[in-house]
């Protein structure tokens, strides 16, 4: 990581793994969408108090030093920008239904229980006009699967939309899907309490909410005869 000098207007590209590796083979990179982010900004230097007025208030903020451009797109715009009016009084959030209580963060399964587990997704605070629907991220695929569609490229790539244990990037994967809800279904493993981390993010705002799945299947599910046949 690096600081560029925040004395002039500056801007610093780099090129990603997967944009050096398109240029490589030839191919054009034909960028036609970016993504502001505030990330490494500190809001609580904002001073309404300053002695020079109000054209000074933001001037500790306007003075931070700006990270330089990273390739490691998992690690950055965590928060996206947009715009809002301007009576806005809070941010919009997300909240999830059907885990393990009310205001839960953890979503188990156990051997008998259910074959798998409905998410429900609420946006609280925001009426979207755009209908653009959710990310969602499952942080070990091995762990548990998902009826929402896997976004092509198969692993994660491009603007990561969550920060990410260094650990877990090769093998994350995004999903999409629309609506107010989506299913998870446990994969069988060799030993209980496996753990895997789940985040959703609405891609028209950028809010976001994570949970936690803990899958304690070892057997493989079998269907009971309902009844007996004819001898």
């Amino acid at each position: 990581m690096g600081y560029l000098d925040n004395s002039s207007i500056t801007v610093d590209a780099v090129l990603t793994k997967k944009g050096r590796d398109i240029l490589k083979n030839g191919g054009s990179l034909n960028i036609s969408s970016f993504t502001l982010s505030d990330t490494g900004v500190d809001y609580t230097l904002w001073n309404p108090s300053h002695p020079s007025g109000s054209a000074f208030y933001g001037e500790a903020i306007e003075n931070l030093p700006m990270l330089e451009a990273s390739v490691h797109a998992e690690y950055n715009s965590r928060n996206r920008l947009m715009t809002m009016n301007q009576n806005t009084v809070a941010l919009p959030a997300l909240k999830l239904g059907n885990l393990d209580s009310a205001n839960g963060t953890v979503k188990t399964f156990n051997e008998g229980d259910e074959a798998s587990g409905t998410i429900n997704v609420e946006m609280i605070g925001y009426t979207s006009t755009q209908n653009l629907g959710y990310i969602v991220i499952i942080q070990d695929p091995t762990i548990v699967s998902t009826n929402a569609t896997q976004i092509a490229g198969g692993n994660l790539s491009g603007t990561s939309r969550q920060f990410l244990q260094s650990e877990a990037i090769p093998q994350a994967r995004e999903y999409t899907f629309s609506g107010t809800s989506f299913t998870i279904t446990p994969i069988q493993q060799d030993k209980t309490n496996r753990q895997t981390n789940i985040y959703i993010v609405d891609r028209e705002t950028g809010a976001y909410n994570s949970f936690q799945v803990v899958n304690n299947i070892t057997k493989n599910s079998r269907s009971l005869l309902s009844g007996g046949g004819a001898g």
